[in-house]
C-alpha cells in the first residue's frame, strides 16, 4: 500500500433532482439529434452534461452524459467556443487529479471519464486554438496524470464501468495521430506509460492490455525511431524480469501477470513491425 495515501474518502455526487435533470435534457437532446431538429446547446446545457461524468451511476455517467456528449461532437453540434471550454475544464488539475492521491475511491470516475471525452475530441479532430505553450502544459498535465493514477478496476456490477487504463489507451492512441504533438513528447508518454504500467501492484484484466498493445502498435509503426526505443525498452524489461527475484507477495504477482498480459497482447498485434514481434516471440520472457 502506498503509505502517502489515505482512508477512503466518501465522493459528493449531484442530487436526486440534478440527476433527473440531467436524464431529462440528455433525453430531449437524444430526440432532436434522431429528428435532425438539433443545431446547438446552450453553454449551461452543455455544463449539465459535464459535471454528470463524475457520478456513480453508470446510467447517468454512461448512458445520459457521456453518450450524448460523444454524440454532439460527432455531430459537430458544439462551437468551437465550447469545444475549447470543454477542453479547457477536462485539463484543469482539479479534473485530472481529483482524489487520485487517495485510496481508490469514486472520485476515478471523474478522472477516467473526463479522459476519454478528452480522447474523443482529439480522435474527432475537434478545432481547438492551441499554440507551443499549451500543448507542452497538456503534455506535462497528462503525464502526471499518468504517473498518480493507479485505479485498475474494471467492471462493477452496480457502478458499471471504471475503465482508466482503456481510456488511458484511447487518449494516448489519439496523440498519436496529432501532427502537433511532437516527437519528444510522444516518446515522453510512452515511457511513462510503461513505468507506471510495469509498477502497478493490482490487476488490469478487463481488456486494458489489448487497448494499450493497439497504442504502441499504431506508434511504433508512425516512425521507425518510435519502433527502435520501444525495443530497447523491453530489452531492459527483459533485463529487470531476469535479474528480479520470484514473486513473493501478491502485488508482486500482479506486476508479473500484468506484464505478461500486455506482451501476450502485443504478440497478436498483426502490424507490429517485425524486428519486435521477433523479438517478442523469441525472447521467452514468461
Amino acid at each position: 500500500m502506498n503509505p502517502a495515501k489515505t482512508a477512503v474518502t466518501t465522493v459528493a455526487q449531484l442530487s436526486h433532482s440534478e440527476e433527473t435533470a440531467i436524464i431529462e435534457l440528455s433525453s430531449e437532446i437524444q430526440h432532436s439529434l434522431l429528428e435532425d431538429e438539433l443545431e446547438s446547446i446552450s453553454d449551461d446545457e452543455l455544463a449539465i452534461l459535464v459535471n454528470g461524468l463524475g457520478q456513480v451511476r453508470p446510467e447517468i455517467r454512461e448512458e445520459a452524459c457521456l453518450k450524448v456528449l460523444v454524440q454532439l461532437i460527432q455531430n459537430q453540434i458544439l462551437t468551437t467556443d465550447q469545444i475549447g471550454i470543454l477542453q479547457k475544464h477536462i485539463l484543469r488539475p482539479e479534473v485530472l487529479f481529483f482524489h487520485i492521491t487517495e485510496n481508490a475511491n469514486n472520485g476515478v470516475f471523474l478522472r477516467s471519464f473526463n479522459v476519454c471525452l478528452l480522447a474523443i475530441l482529439k480522435l474527432w479532430e475537434q478545432p481547438v486554438a492551441m499554440d507551443k505553450a499549451d500543448y507542452e502544459d497538456m503534455i506535462m498535465l497528462l503525464a502526471t496524470y499518468l504517473l498518480f493514477e493507479t485505479d485498475t478496476r474494471g467492471f462493477d456490477d452496480e457502478q458499471g464501468w471504471f475503465r482508466t487504463y482503456f481510456h488511458i489507451g484511447h487518449i494516448l492512441d489519439a496523440l498519436t495521430f496529432d501532427n502537433q504533438v511532437v516527437r519528444m513528447d510522444k516518446i515522453f508518454l510512452m515511457t511513462v506509460m510503461l513505468e507506471r504500467y510495469k509498477r502497478l501492484d493490482t490487476p488490469l484484466t478487463m481488456g486494458e492490455e489489448q487497448r494499450l498493445a493497439g497504442y504502441l502498435t499504431n506508434l511504433v509503426k508512425v516512425n521507425s525511431l518510435y519502433a527502435d526505443y520501444f525495443l530497447l525498452q523491453l530489452k531492459q524489461m527483459r533485463q529487470q524480469f531476469v535479474q528480479n527475484q520470484e514473486p513473493t507477495t501478491l502485488a508482486g504477482w500482479n506486476r508479473f501477470y500484468n506484464k505478461k498480459r500486455l506482451w501476450q497482447a502485443l504478440q497478436l498485434q498483426s502490424q507490429l513491425p517485425e524486428n519486435i514481434s521477433n523479438y517478442l516471440r523469441d525472447m521467452n520472457f514468461f
